[in-house]
């Protein structure tokens, strides 16, 4: 028999895609069991009857002049503009969409990851594992999902934004090929102009990329062409007046000491472990290393740490910490304390990254973990107080203890015998801890999201029915699980004339909600004004001349 006809054994490259490719498909498919639960609600439907006229930003010039709106009067970023975009393609549109963006972050991880380990440290394991960082980052309080990812202006808002970032932080650190650099410009510009939380993540990493990494030779001028566009980026949002007009119009929901204290702690509250987690890894490289960990910083860091566990416990629920000014974080002292533990907290923890492994071999670390931290501010400023909005400090900060761990790898695996062995089981440790909490998530949050899916299902057969029939009532629902959608889904107070007119309800159809408020009771669609129209209005009356 011919040996040439024997089977080819399969090289490890191709080895190595068919790894990938398997990795890929499986974050797809358990990013679809999540999202195909997802359905409008909230701000999706002002989005949809944006326009001066309900529906027009369908068409070019409607979505155009909304763009411009966004910019220069209702907040300043272009991320509400990409979610009328996604409308466009109804549930099934937003679920291909929806799954790409989460792929595509896990797929952004490789560059941060390849900057934290070298080639010793099986690159194909650290691939699959960078697939399971989104998963791991939504898993610290269901918020995160459902104000995050089940619906439309939430995607665009902070997964989107947290894609765009973790591309342009790569760019603007030269770990991406001149190429690629080059054909990711547009993204690096759209981190900033897209939302002020990316806005600032990426200013922050490209501040740090220019003092401690260089552009390698033969791909500066790509990198600096990359840190040219985050400049620019920038500049357009900080210059937007609708920026400037949202920072200025609305009030801090408490005063600034309760209000940066509720940050701290609402950030502390989806991070904790996470902290816990870099702490002690720069402490084992340090060991391993044969010196010992600064003492000084060891010990401020864990007693911040147990110090802001304490505060946390105060507050059973994260929605109590939005309650008002009289009993949210009330004294004084109090707040001071965890202000001042937090600090600590992060001072101490970079201590001893940049102990264990220096500044610049720490870069990505570093650079991660300094964004997470300076980005979660910016909700103090748009006196947002909802989970979603650290979406993106939450996914750094994991991003940032998944390099470290493989540094600490990384030093195993250049070790001795011993240490390199222990470095394998502690890799195949965290590639089975990562798929056995992507699969838990997946299995915990499909059901739940499925039942608010049910909710609105009934909600639109409702409305099929009372538009058929030209009269009846409609009761928009209380979705069953709290933590897996927008906290004000069916605001009626906001959202009545939305609904009628992306529902298309006939005149006479009631339109109300459980409890049936006469407040909030509507049974008229003609003449109705949208929210995006009383937008339009209110901003004529405030300034006459700009349109």
């Amino acid at each position: 028999m011919n040996a040439a006809a024997r089977p080819r054994p399969a090289t490890p490259r191709r080895s190595a895609a068919l790894v990938l490719v398997l990795g890929v498909a499986l974050a797809a498919v358990g990013w679809g069991l999540v999202l195909r639960h997802g359905f409008p609600h909230g701000d999706d439907w002002l989005h949809a009857m944006a326009g001066d006229q309900p529906g027009d930003a369908a068409t070019l010039r409607g979505w155009l002049a909304t763009w411009q709106l966004d910019y220069t009067y209702r907040n300043g970023r272009a991320a509400d503009a990409a979610a009328r975009l996604i409308l466009l393609g109804g549930r099934p549109g937003a679920l291909v969409v929806g799954v790409a963006i989460m792929v595509l972050s896990g797929l952004a991880t490789w560059p941060w990851l390849r900057m934290a380990g070298s080639h010793r440290t099986r690159p194909l394991v650290w691939a699959v594992l960078g697939l399971g960082v989104p998963f791991l980052a939504v898993q610290a309080h269901s918020w995160l999902t459902g104000e995050g990812l089940l619906w439309v202006s939430g995607m665009a808002n902070y997964p989107l934004a947290t894609l765009a970032f973790l591309v342009a932080g790569a760019a603007v650190s030269g770990a991406l090929p001149p190429r690629v650099t080059w054909l990711v410009l547009p993204v690096v510009v759209y981190a900033h102009v897209g939302h002020e939380v990316s806005a600032v993540a990426t200013l922050v990493v490209t501040v740090l990329a220019l003092a401690l990494r260089r552009p390698a030779r033969g791909r500066s001028r790509s990198t600096w062409a990359a840190v040219g566009a985050s400049v620019l980026g920038f500049l357009v949002l900080a210059t937007a007046p609708g920026l400037w007009r949202r920072t200025g119009e609305e009030d801090l929901a408490l005063p600034l000491l309760q209000a940066l204290s509720r940050t701290t702690l609402m950030f502390a509250s989806l991070t904790l472990g996470w902290w816990l987690a870099l702490g002690v890894l720069a402490v084992v490289a340090v060991r391993l290393s044969g010196r010992a960990p600064r003492r000084g910083a060891l010990v401020a860091g864990a007693a911040s740490w147990a110090l802001l566990l304490l505060a946390r416990r105060r507050w059973p629920r994260l929605a109590d910490l939005c309650a008002d000014a009289d009993t949210a974080v009330p004294a004084t002292l109090l707040a001071l304390a965890v202000v001042a533990a937090a600090v600590v907290l992060v001072v101490g923890v970079l201590v001893l990254v940049v102990d264990a492994w220096g500044a610049v071999a720490a870069y990505p670390v570093l650079a991660l973990t300094a964004a997470g931290v300076v980005s979660a501010g910016v909700p103090i400023v748009a006196s947002v107080c909802g989970q979603r909005a650290f979406f993106l400090p939450v996914t750094a900060l994991v991003l940032a203890v998944a390099c470290a761990l493989r540094l600490v790898l990384g030093a195993l695996a250049g070790g001795g015998p011993r240490q390199a062995r222990a470095g394998r089981v502690l890799t195949a440790a965290a590639l089975a801890a990562t798929l056995v909490a992507a699969t838990g998530y997946v299995a915990v949050t499909s059901p739940r999201a499925a039942r608010n899916a049910a909710a609105y299902d009934a909600f639109v057969a409702q409305v099929e029915a009372a538009r058929t029939a030209g009269a009846g009532e409609v009761v928009v629902p209380e979705l069953p699980e709290e933590g897996y959608a927008y906290r004000r889904a069916f605001y009626l107070l906001r959202y009545a004339c939305d609904l009628r007119l992306f529902y298309d309800l006939p005149d006479g159809v009631v339109l109300t909600d459980v409890e049936r408020r006469e407040d909030r009771t509507t049974d008229t669609t003609t003449g109705c004004e949208t929210t995006w129209q009383r937008t339009l209005t209110r901003a004529a009356e405030q300034a006459p001349d700009r349109r």
